[in-house]
């Protein structure tokens, strides 16, 4: 008689456990697609925040290149740069 009463509350018990998961795969469910969500939604933060940054670098860089001082061009040496200012 024990033995009756002991597969009733195993059956019992795996009745539940059973309604217990399929509750918990639809949550599962759920929270996989907020998880893809919020996960694409970081990737296109990401690359947003990346591609700013670069922008900001390549700013930085051109104003760094216009406040150079530029070089004084050397004159050309010809024959009428010479002392005399006449051809040989």
């Amino acid at each position: 008689m024990l033995y009756v009463l002991s597969a009733a509350g195993v059956g019992v018990g795996l009745v539940v456990l059973g309604l217990v998961l399929f509750r918990l795969g639809g949550a599962v469910k759920g929270f996989r697609s907020a998880a893809d969500t919020m996960r694409a939604d970081v990737e296109s933060r990401t690359g947003m925040i990346r591609a700013r940054a670069a922008a900001v670098g390549v700013a930085v860089r051109d104003l760094c290149s216009r406040n150079r001082p530029q070089p004084v061009p050397e004159p050309v040496r010809s024959g009428l740069n010479e002392q005399g200012g006449h051809l040989p």
